[in-house]
């Protein structure tokens, strides 16, 4: 009998400490924002039944709203001052070479681009990638001649121009390159973030 007693209350703990279906806040208690996908969210509305805590959920939602929004309203749709970078490399092999991955939540745009081969042969191929698919998409396309040695190709200077070009998080820059001979390119760009 005591034992039974004791495991009622054991239960009786853990029930209220488990999640209330009710709770309006429970998609945020537990989650960081950055996970947190508006798909999660089923259904919003229907029956209205107010839980002892609901108005208080409502305005602590209301606060995380507001503050999301303070930092990334101001700049929605336009560049963020100061988070300007030039990011460079080298490529000294034929591959797909992944260039700019944003991270999650960001947009980042490529506001210039250049090339720069030191070895003649090389040829180069310039695609926006789908990081989720592995699919990509031809945005230039220069296999129709090999760079010869200390050319440099400007994509700002390029006809049809795809700049700026803006990479939201899941795309990908992708430069490929070809080669008759041996391949020594190297890469730069100005790149701003739009949201971080």
């Amino acid at each position: 009998m005591q034992l039974l007693k004791k495991l009622e209350n054991i239960v009786i703990r853990l029930s209220d400490n488990m999640s209330n279906v009710d709770d309006l806040l429970e998609p945020l208690r537990y989650n960081n924002l950055s996970n947190f996908l508006l798909t999660d969210v089923r259904t919003i509305g229907g029956g209205v039944f107010v839980e002892e805590d609901s108005l208080e959920h409502l305005r602590i939602l209301d606060l995380v709203v507001k503050g999301y929004q303070s930092i990334h309203v101001p700049t929605f749709g336009h560049v963020i001052p100061n988070t300007q970078s030039i990011e460079s490399g080298n490529i000294s092999s034929v591959t797909n070479t992944k260039f700019i991955q944003p991270t999650n939540g960001q947009v980042i745009e490529v506001q210039a681009l250049d090339m720069l081969s030191n070895a003649s042969g090389t040829a180069i191929r310039v695609y926006l990638g789908d990081a989720n698919t592995g699919g990509k998409v031809l945005l230039y396309d220069g296999t129709s001649g090999a760079l010869p040695s200390g050319t440099t190709v400007s994509f700002n200077s390029i006809v049809p121009v795809f700049l700026p070009l803006k990479i939201a998080f899941g795309q990908e820059l992708i430069i490929e390159t070809l080669s008759s001979g041996s391949v020594d390119l190297d890469v730069q760009a100005m790149t701003i973030k739009r949201q971080q």
